[in-house]
C-alpha cells in the first residue's frame, strides 16, 4: 500500500507566531501565512485513508484542515479523524490537542492512544485528560521499547527512549518501519548513546532543531529548556548527513532558520541538511 509521511507542524510547542511575543519573526508571521509554523506533529497516511498521528499539537484543528486538502484523507468515512495516535511526551506542544477529542468537540470513540506507562498514568490521573479515558473517547495502549506498535498491517512503529526534561513523563523518539526516525525533542545528542547508530540506519531522520545557537534568546537560561543547538547538530551528524537525509524540525519562534533566506538557513542547507516545512511529504 503506497503511503506518505507528512510533517504537520515544524514549530516548537508555541509555534510561530508565538502567543505574547512581539519579536520580528512573530509579527511577520501574523501577516504572512507562509511564515506560520504550527505545533510539532507528523502523520503517516496510506492511499486508502488510514492515518496514524504522532503527537497532538494545540494546532490540531488547522492541521486537520490541511490534511483535508489531500484526497486520501478527505475520503475517510470513519468516525474518528485518525486510526491511532502516539504521544512522545507531556510537553504542551505534543499533547494539548487531545482536548479536541473530547465530548465538547470531536467526541472520538475508543481512539487508540499509544504512549509510555508514565504518559498513560499522567493522562489517567489528571483532569481534564482523565475524562477522555473514563468516557471512552480514547483507549490507552502501551508503547514501550519492547512493545512494537502495528496500527495496521504493513505499518510498524518502534519507540525509543531519549533523554529530555521529565517534569511529568519520560520522552520517546519514533522509528517508522525502520525507515524514518522522528526525534523532535532531546536534551543533547551526546547524552543519547544510540544517537549515531539510530540516525545512521534510517533513510530519513527528522530531528530536533529547536534553537540555532546559544545567542538566540538573550537573558534567558537555555539550560532550563535544553535542546541541542543546530550549529552543533550539523557538526555531530556531518557524516550521517552525507549518506542519509536529515531534516531539522521543532523550531522555536526565535530560531533564525525560520526565515529560509537567512544566513543561518543557508548554512544548514550548505551542510547537507534540510529544514522542515508544513505539509512536507516523505514517500515511504
Amino acid at each position: 500500500m503506497p503511503r506518505s509521511l507528512y510533517i504537520l507542524g515544524s514549530g516548537q510547542d508555541g509555534g510561530l507566531p508565538q502567543f505574547g511575543s512581539r519579536m520580528a519573526p512573530d509579527m511577520a508571521a501574523r501577516v504572512d501565512p507562509l511564515a506560520v509554523r504550527l505545533g510539532p506533529s507528523i502523520c503517516v497516511l496510506d492511499d486508502d485513508g488510514c492515518c496514524f498521528l504522532i503527537d497532538v499539537s494545540p494546532d490540531i484543528k488547522e492541521q486537520e484542515s490541511r490534511l483535508l486538502q489531500l484526497p486520501a484523507y478527505a475520503a475517510r468515512s470513519k468516525r474518528n479523524p485518525f486510526d491511532g495516535v502516539l504521544l512522545t511526551h507531556a510537553h504542551m506542544g505534543h499533547y494539548l490537542g487531545l482536548a479536541h477529542f473530547g465530548r465538547e468537540a470531536a467526541n472520538t470513540r475508543e481512539l487508540p492512544v499509544y504512549c509510555t506507562d508514565k504518559m498513560a498514568a499522567f493522562l489517567r490521573d489528571n483532569a481534564p485528560w482523565d475524562q477522555l479515558v473514563s468516557l471512552g473517547n480514547i483507549v490507552m495502549r502501551p508503547a514501550g521499547p519492547a512493545q512494537p506498535i502495528t496500527p495496521w498491517p504493513g505499518l510498524r512503529v518502534r519507540t525509543i527512549p531519549v533523554p529530555h526534561r521529565g517534569e511529568y513523563t519520560d520522552t520517546i523518539g519514533v522509528s517508522i518501519n525502520e525507515d524514518v526516525l522522528y526525534v523532535p525533542d532531546i536534551d543533547d545528542w551526546r547524552k543519547w548513546p544510540a544517537a549515531r547508530d539510530e540516525v545512521g540506519k534510517h533513510r530519513v531522520c527528522i530531528l530536533d532543531g529547536t534553537f540555532f545557537s546559544r545567542d538566540e534568546l538573550p537573558g534567558r537560561d537555555l539550560n532550563e529548556i535544553s535542546h541541542p543547538f543546530i550549529e552543533d547538530t550539523i557538526k555531530f551528524f556531518a557524516e550521517e548527513a552525507r549518506s542519509g537525509r536529515i531534516i531539522l524540525t521543532h523550531f522555536n519562534h526565535s530560531n533564525p532558520v525560520c526565515d529560509p533566506a537567512s544566513p543561518q538557513a543557508r548554512r544548514v542547507i550548505d551542510a547537507g541538511f534540510e529544514l522542515a516545512q508544513e505539509m512536507m511529504a516523505i514517500e515511504m
